[in-house]
């Protein structure tokens, strides 16, 4: 390719780059239905935090719905991972989509007629988050039943790139409308989004993965024994598990309150969140521009980007710098969110994926509630501004700390293959099954 013209060249590189959008027509419509709920989430983007603020809940209120998110997600994981693996998982999201717009609504209903309480508003936020653990490892390895192998990272950065596109604008537009018209308005929208995406993907024709019949015991079993076995798994879990509870203590319980003390209030939170999307669309940009082999390094030092932020905040520093640190620190997460998941795609058979995400997950946010429950006594103690400095300190060193194992420091990815057939217009049904696509192990040393 490096002989050939300049224009040759791009044409080449775009063709690459959106080659999962021209190949499957179930690519796209999962593409779409995920910007449709996309742009509904921002339209609500603070709406929560300043509604328990609204009536008083301060921080601790806020820690206590994020706890029950939390809580609700993990304790639902595991069925949701098994569900993802036995059943289609275009079938299971879209359930799952117009559930969670039903919860919305009656989310949407309490903030109109105020009768929103911190009680119950974490209650409808467990709720919610327990039936997104469904749909969470069936996106995983829905993407891998629609996309072939030497494309799983295109498809990965594409979804990155338009989420985060519209997450740049909305959150700021989302941030006025909660601070104009009122929260209740955004959750309305934002219910909207749901029973939108969960219609497009009602039409997706992807069916679950070939799979011997098996007990719920044995599927559990399995899955923790795939993760088991793979030392690069669990060694990034281990340092991801330590990592976000700080992130989510610093940006997500202590963000807020900071917006609203220093910096103005739920517009500069919306700006600050737009910057969020900004960085993560970026980030997506440079994955599908350059493909880093490097999926561990890539991942850690992506997600040690995140320790960015807290230290300014905690500095007192002016809305435009922790704007610009949020836009470094999101361009690394989402380079390392690309590296992570094609390379769960590419090493973890079709029929575990699921239950591989779905532990994966409870993994990453298993510490996640002792790190709402400790917010009040260590901010009581050291104060916010420590503690946020504190948060950064913790991100960086548990990041970091995975690039000690030799399997995390080489594990690559499959970054080239034979290009994607097109749809022609003779082919049978272009949303038909898909063919076997089994993924080939990532290149890494045994261990």
């Amino acid at each position: 390719m490096r002989g050939l013209p300049l224009t040759d060249r791009a044409a080449a590189h775009l063709t690459r780059i959106t080659g999962p959008l021209r190949t499957d027509s179930r690519f796209r419509r999962c593409f779409v239905a995920d910007q449709v709920n996309t742009a509904g989430t921002t339209a609500a983007t603070g709406a929560l935090a300043f509604t328990v603020l609204g009536i008083g809940g301060g921080a601790r209120g806020i820690a206590m719905v994020l706890l029950a998110t939390m809580v609700a997600g993990i304790l639902a994981g595991p069925m949701g991972g098994v569900v993802a693996d036995r059943f289609p998982r275009a079938l299971v999201i879209s359930v799952v989509q117009v559930i969670i717009g039903l919860i919305t609504v009656v989310e949407a209903t309490l903030i109109f007629t105020g009768r929103a309480a911190v009680w119950n508003l974490a209650a409808l936020a467990g709720a919610n988050s327990a039936a997104a653990s469904f749909s969470g490892p069936a996106r995983v390895g829905l993407i891998r039943a629609v996309v072939a192998e030497e494309q799983l990272s295109e498809a990965n950065a594409l979804s990155q790139l338009a989420r985060h596109i519209v997450l740049t604008v909305g959150p700021a537009i989302g941030g006025t409308l909660v601070a104009t018209a009122g929260a209740g308005y955004g959750v309305g929208c934002n219910a909207v989004s749901f029973f939108a995406s969960g219609a497009l993907m009602a039409r997706i024709h992807a069916p679950c993965a070939d799979r011997q019949p098996s007990t719920m015991r044995a599927d559990l079993i399995e899955g923790w024994t795939t993760i088991r076995t793979r030392r690069w798994i669990w060694t990034c879990l281990i340092g991801a598990g330590i990592m976000i509870p700080a992130w989510h203590v610093g940006y997500g319980i202590l963000g807020p309150p900071y917006a609203e003390s220093c910096l103005g209030g739920a517009w500069a939170w919306g700006l600050i969140a737009s910057s969020l999307g900004c960085g993560m669309a970026l980030g997506a940009a440079v994955s599908l521009i350059w493909r880093p082999r490097r999926a561990g390094w890539t991942n850690c030092l992506g997600t040690a980007a995140l320790a960015l932020p807290d230290p300014l905040m905690a500095a007192g520093a002016p809305l435009a710098a922790v704007m610009a640190a949020v836009v470094v620190a999101a361009c690394g997460l989402s380079m390392s969110v690309v590296a992570w998941r094609t390379a769960i795609q590419q090493d973890v058979p079709a029929d575990q994926q699921g239950r591989v995400s779905a532990f994966a997950d409870i993994a990453e946010i298993g510490l996640t509630p002792v790190g709402y429950l400790l917010v009040a006594p260590v901010t009581d103690a050291i104060g916010i501004r420590a503690t946020l400095l504190m948060c950064g300190i913790i991100v960086a060193a548990a990041s970091l700390a995975p690039l000690l194992s030799r399997d995390v420091r080489t594990l690559t990815l499959v970054t080239a293959g034979p290009p994607a057939v097109e749809e022609l217009p003779g082919d049978p049904d272009p949303d038909g099954v898909a063919p076997d696509l089994s993924p080939a192990p990532v290149g890494k040393p045994s261990p």
